[in-house]
């Protein structure tokens, strides 16, 4: 069992109790299928070492690629590699991302693979080309980690070698893509407020930043709109927040002081819960109570949600799924070149705590 992860660490990221945990990974009864089979996928995908075995897959065709090289000391096997260009500020303490590369890691490693990561800095997006010192020979796909311009696509594609994209979607090129459900995800938060009463409620997000957060606010605004009642009746208003820049901590104080008893709020749906924790604090400076005054709902579960005051409730995205399933649907596309494009997309979950 891998030291750094504990059940108390899978039951909070699941919303369930350690208890529950124990129960579905040592086997034993009292746990639905459902829940046993979730919990077990949750666990291997954070490197949780499950006391079971599992039967290891057999080695694919693609694998046949390696071969040996003599060097001075012993024979080398080289091992097919899968290339993952991310854009270098993603790798800056973002828990999402880190979590999604470490499904890379681990779908990579059980399929006999390696591999690399392209860190690409702002200005240089457009155009990608494969390192000089790296053999293409080896290299059995690509995995293009979060939004790219459209030209970096293109580029990529032109190379010759399958491509994946992860949690980006471009709609006029064909190539496969792996997103988390952004729409019903906002949708989902957003109905948890209006189901727990509230009547004005405020996204905080920054449409520049990823089209994640875009989606994000378009599905609080279709909760909105299936509303039983007059439209009128409820309110939706948009926080526009430098998310990536320096001074996010104060746009968002600056806006909390600015609230009126007229224009505060019943709750607020933020678009990730980095914004969520950040907000939490300020509004507790300000003389508002959560969630008594104001509830506050965040995005992607990240594991410091769960450990907040007040523990955050939020929705539960894809992130280690979201690598492991971008690196399955190469493989696929390896195995069938001449098939249809495909675009998966994977569906969230509310993750009640105590924060709305």
């Amino acid at each position: 069992m891998s030291p750094k992860v504990s059940m108390q660490q899978i039951a909070d990221r699941l919303g369930m109790s350690k208890y529950t945990v124990s129960q579905a990974l040592s086997g034993k009864s009292g746990v639905s299928e459902e829940n046993r089979l979730r919990i077990q996928e949750t666990a291997k995908a954070m490197g949780y070492t499950l006391k079971q075995k599992h039967p290891q897959r057999t080695p694919t065709h693609h694998q046949s690629i390696s071969h040996v090289i003599g060097d001075t000391h012993a024979k080398t096997e080289i091992t097919p590699y899968i290339l993952v260009w991310i854009q270098s500020t993603y790798l800056e303490d973002n828990p999402f991302w880190g979590k999604v590369l470490t499904g890379i890691a681990a779908a990579s490693k059980e399929l006999g693979f390696e591999h690399l990561i392209v860190p690409i800095a702002p200005h240089h997006q457009l155009g990608l080309q494969m390192p000089s010192y790296l053999d293409p020979s080896h290299c059995i796909g690509q995995l293009l980690a979060g939004t790219f311009p459209a030209q970096s696509v293109i580029s990529l594609k032109q190379s010759g070698i399958p491509l994946v994209l992860i949690d980006h979607h471009e709609p006029l090129i064909e190539v496969d893509c792996v997103l988390n459900n952004n729409l019903d995800a906002g949708k989902m938060a957003c109905q948890r407020l209006l189901s727990a009463g509230a009547k004005r409620v405020i996204f905080i997000g920054d449409d520049q930043f990823a089209v994640s957060f875009k989606e994000r606010w378009w599905g609080c605004r279709m909760a909105l709109e299936d509303m039983a009642g007059p439209a009128e009746h409820y309110h939706l208003k948009k926080w526009q927040i430098a998310y990536s820049g320096p001074h996010m901590l104060h746009q968002l104080e600056r806006k909390v002081a600015a609230l009126t008893p007229e224009t505060m709020p019943d709750g607020f749906v933020c678009a990730n819960d980095h914004l969520a924790l950040a907000l939490l604090p300020i509004l507790k400076r300000h003389g508002l109570d959560v969630p008594s005054q104001v509830k506050v709902i965040g995005l992607d579960n990240i594991e410091a949600a769960a450990y907040a005051t007040p523990a955050l409730s939020t929705i539960e995205l894809g992130k280690e799924a979201l690598g492991i399933r971008a690196v399955e649907t190469l493989l696929y596309r390896l195995q069938h070149q001449g098939r249809q494009v495909e675009k998966v997309v994977l569906s969230s979950r509310f993750i009640a705590r105590d924060s709305g």
